[in-house]
């Protein structure tokens, strides 16, 4: 009979204007009272270990984070890469997810209950749409600018990104994918396909149930120090 027994609990709250509101998606993950009916020779095993789980599980925990990730995520190409205008887009992704992968923070404590916190991305998402990948600076014919194009796809929700422009798919010497132009127009947002928001994009959505394969994890973890 298994010593552990495993609760999940999924905390879903962001702050807007000091004021806590429900998510819908992961953002934060509590595994919670991992140790209810753990006996005291199992708490010793644990407390004197407690240094290689939290190695442990800072690896393991890193490597789920990244696969999920990097095989959830999807592939921008065609016009989709064209109208966003960032050439090297999936190698800044990449990039963005190793960096998430391995920012991952895993919080153990507890003495007569153990829990582990898992947080992979910030509610506010300042620490992903701080890295320099998250940023595209071009030089045109036209001028300097600045591409802030992780935040459109993250947080725009299919809102209106450009006013005044719009993507019109010609070929020019002058398009930075070589397969389009913003023209005069209406106003431009993101592909449908990659619009996303705080609690429901590309990230969020590759990282859906992720909380069952740490649970899987935490449980291996324990029950080889306990054994």
């Amino acid at each position: 009979m298994s010593l552990l027994h495993v609760d999940l609990a999924i905390v879903h709250f962001v702050f807007v204007h000091g004021r806590e509101f429900d998510m819908t998606q992961n953002v934060k993950i509590k595994i919670a009272d991992i140790q209810k009916d753990v006996d005291k020779e199992s708490k010793k095993k644990i407390t004197q270990n407690i240094s290689k789980l939290q190695r442990v599980l800072d690896e393991r925990i890193e490597k789920i984070v990244f696969q999920r990730l990097i095989t959830g995520l999807p592939t921008i190409q065609g016009t989709d890469l064209v109208e966003i205008g960032v050439p090297d887009i999936n190698t800044r992704l990449t990039s963005i997810v190793q960096t998430i992968a391995r920012n991952t923070r895993v919080k153990i404590s507890g003495t007569k209950r153990i829990s582990v916190t898992v947080i992979i991305l910030e509610q506010d998402y300042s620490s992903v749409l701080s890295l320099p990948e998250a940023i595209y600076s071009y030089t045109s014919a036209n001028g300097s600018g600045v591409l802030e194009w992780l935040r459109w796809i993250l947080l725009g929700g299919g809102g209106q990104i450009i006013a005044g422009f719009e993507f019109s798919p010609l070929a020019s010497p002058f398009s930075r994918t070589g397969g389009g132009l913003m023209v005069a127009g209406n106003s431009w947002r993101v592909p449908p396909n990659l619009s996303g928001t705080a609690t429901n994009n590309i990230l969020t959505r590759s990282l859906q149930n992720i909380e069952q394969d740490i649970k899987i994890i935490v449980n291996r973890e324990l029950q080889r120090i306990i054994k």
